[in-house]
């Protein structure tokens, strides 16, 4: 089975700096608890991939394109430079500590801070002098990925859930309600009801649109659907109009 540009695919994976062996990201709930970077409150499981977007850097990229076959373990070294490049000494500034303290940032080692349009990490303190690093905190390293593709996704509705999901933190795709008109090409989103005043929620809806129509072919039109019922406004007090 060869993968092509735009399958959806269902990926377990861990991403790994080969030098020291620190866990950068993973899929697995086992592996962050081993590692100790457990995310409370994260959905942890196969994540969304699909083939070409252009997401991740070109290593992980050309990976899943080279896999063939599904519930295949595959470890994969991505060098430097199909990851986050070469460290790059001129991308290493250093600054007057009065610039931090005029806008109220009190500098540490290791914090991370945006000057200009650029963001960094400040990497030393000497005297009156602040050495911040803008270089990707994975610059020159060489990365292992681990993993493996447990499905392709086919169904409509499925692949519209799992779009969403990779954008909320923690997400029950069975609350989420999907109805497609093949026809018109025009698919209906009902996002769970807590969602509904969630801050951010039209954010969403305009990135899933825009996911839903650059990647899912027949689709032209995408409405979200916000239903009300008798149900949702039990025990509220009424009142005069807002």
């Amino acid at each position: 089975m060869a993968f092509k540009e735009g399958d959806m695919l269902l990926v377990e994976y861990s991403l790994f700096v080969k030098e020291t062996g620190e866990l950068v990201e993973t899929s697995r709930e086992d592996i962050a608890k081993l590692y100790k970077k457990y995310e409370e409150g994260r959905d942890y499981g196969p994540e969304l991939f699909i083939v070409g977007e252009g997401r991740y850097v070109k290593g992980i990229e050309e990976a899943l394109k080279n896999a063939a076959e599904l519930n295949k373990d595959y470890e994969v070294e991505i060098p430097p430079d199909k990851a986050y490049g070469e460290r790059d000494p001129s991308k290493i500034k250093v600054y007057s500590r009065k610039v931090f303290l005029k806008n109220n940032i009190v500098p540490e080692v290791g914090k991370e801070v945006t000057i200009g349009n650029s963001t960094g990490r400040i990497v030393a303190l000497s005297g009156g002098r602040v050495t911040v690093d803008f270089n990707h905190p994975l610059a020159g390293k060489t990365l292992i990925f681990k993993f493996k593709i447990v499905k392709r996704l086919e169904d409509l509705g499925e692949k519209i859930k799992h779009l969403i999901r990779r954008r909320v933190k923690r997400l029950n795709m069975d609350e989420v309600k999907v109805n497609f008109d093949s026809e018109k090409g025009v698919v209906e989103v009902e996002l769970p009801k807590d969602m509904r005043v969630a801050d951010g929620v039209n954010i969403l809806k305009y990135l899933v649109a825009k996911d839903i129509l650059r990647w899912i072919d027949g689709v032209n039109e995408v409405i979200f659907v916000d239903r009300y019922d008798k149900q949702d406004f039990k025990g509220s007090s009424g009142g005069g109009e807002v």
